[in-house]
């Protein structure tokens, strides 16, 4: 549902979403972003595509962050492959490209 909702952003050509640990709600939504050609991932659009989440779901379905990728791993039928975005080792919350949002999130 939250990737239909960013796929109807007229800036997002793809997304996808994975649970990332989170110290207040246990598990927090991210949200991993390919943008339309020409567009630059930024914190201010970081922030509208978490306000248009908000304005379409429920508070705790919103992205509490937000990655800009180049592309997402697939599948030979163009299935998201969410187990490969990041490595093993890596947290995507600490990622340079990662900006955390969880502060928009209204209750």
């Amino acid at each position: 549902e939250v990737e239909a909702v960013l796929q109807e952003h007229d800036q997002v050509a793809q997304a996808a979403v994975i649970a990332v640990p989170d110290e207040i709600r246990e598990e927090e939504v991210l949200a991993c972003v390919v943008l339309s050609p020409d567009i630059s991932g930024s914190e201010s659009l970081a922030d509208e595509l978490v306000a248009w989440c908000s304005a379409r779901l429920a508070y705790f379905k919103a992205p509490g962050y937000v990655v800009f990728r180049q592309s997402l791993p697939t599948t030979g039928t163009h299935k998201i492959q969410k187990n490969e975005i990041f490595g093993s080792e890596e947290d995507p919350r600490f990622l340079a490209d990662t900006f955390d949002v969880r502060h928009l999130k209204r209750r």
